[in-house]
């Protein structure tokens, strides 16, 4: 009887013991994008549905931030920065490469500012390109 007991204890200990294993092995799921934009740097951070980012709002030389949940290709979530806060909605294409955003001011919440944000995946090491029409900053 006491074998037994022995055993099953061992048995638990090395279930427990694959366990511990198998979470610590687990791949990290936190994906990062540095994106180009109009109004500067754009640096997001992808952890399964939920997004968190900063931006340089360059004719204020300061910091904004946005944050939300992801569902498929769409965040909606909130930002804030030197010129106020409110609600936005970023789109991005499949390979998440561009996005578009709509956004408002909790100041003025009934007027949206649609397709009024645009950011690109970086694609050289130049500070600035050129892209549909549109100048992007990426520092």
């Amino acid at each position: 009887m006491k074998s037994k007991t022995i055993f099953y204890s061992v048995f638990l200990l090395i279930l427990s013991i694959q366990f511990s294993i198998a979470q610590n092995q687990k791949k990290n799921t936190v994906i990062s994008k540095n994106y180009c934009t109009e109004i500067g740097r754009f640096d997001l951070l992808i952890d399964n549905d939920e997004v968190a980012g900063s931006y340089l709002l360059i004719h204020k030389n300061a910091l904004g931030g946005v944050w939300g949940r992801l569902k498929d290709n769409v965040m909606t979530g909130r930002w804030h920065d030197a010129d106020g806060k409110g609600d936005i909605i970023i789109t991005f294409n499949n390979n998440f490469s561009f996005f578009t955003a709509d956004y408002r001011s909790d100041d003025v919440p009934e007027k949206w500012y649609k397709d009024s944000w645009h950011g690109s995946l970086r694609p050289n090491e130049n500070a600035s390109f050129e892209f549909n029409n549109k100048t992007y900053t990426c520092e």
